[in-house]
C-alpha cells in the first residue's frame, strides 16, 4: 500500500491522533467531493450524524478535515445520532451526496484496534476499497 505520510501527519496534527474513525469521516468526505465534483472549504456544508460521543465522533473530525467545511465558516452541522452519515450539498446547484459507512465495518474498529493499536486500524480503513467501506451511493 503506497501511504501518503503527508496526508497521515496533517490529519493526526488536526485530530491529535490517526484512529479508524477519523479515517473514514476523511474517506466519506473525499468521496462525497469525489462524486459530485465539488471543491473543499467553500461552496459546499456538510450534514454529520453520529454519536456524540468518542471514537464514533471523531468521524465528524475526518469530514471537518476533508471537505473543509468547519464550524466556524458555519458550513458543517452535527445531529448526535447512533447512526454514521455525512450529506454533502453543494450550495449554488443543491447537488446533494450521503455517504454511509457499512456497519459490519465499523464493528470491527474495536477488535482492530484491540490486536494493534489506532493508527494500525486507520490505515486498514485507508487501504480499503469504498465499495468495502460504505453503503451503495445512487
Amino acid at each position: 500500500m503506497n501511504v501518503d505520510r503527508e496526508l497521515l501527519e496533517r490529519l493526526r496534527a488536526f485530530h491529535g491522533h490517526l484512529g479508524p474513525f477519523a479515517m473514514l469521516g476523511y474517506r466519506a468526505g473525499r468521496l462525497a467531493l469525489e462524486r459530485l465534483g465539488a471543491r473543499s472549504h467553500f461552496g459546499i456544508s456538510a450534514r454529520v450524524t453520529c454519536p456524540d460521543h468518542t471514537p464514533p465522533s471523531c468521524f465528524a473530525d475526518g469530514i471537518q478535515f476533508s471537505t473543509g467545511c468547519t464550524l466556524g465558516k458555519g458550513n458543517i452541522t452535527l445531529t448526535p445520532s447512533e447512526t454514521v452519515s455525512v450529506t454533502v450539498t453543494v450550495n449554488n446547484s443543491g447537488a446533494a451526496l450521503t455517504v454511509v459507512p457499512r456497519r459490519e465495518v465499523m464493528a470491527q474498529f474495536g477488535p482492530w484496534m484491540a490486536e494493534a493499536d489506532d493508527e494500525t486500524a486507520a490505515l486498514r480503513v485507508l487501504a480499503m476499497p469504498d465499495e468495502e467501506l460504505f453503503e451503495p451511493i445512487s
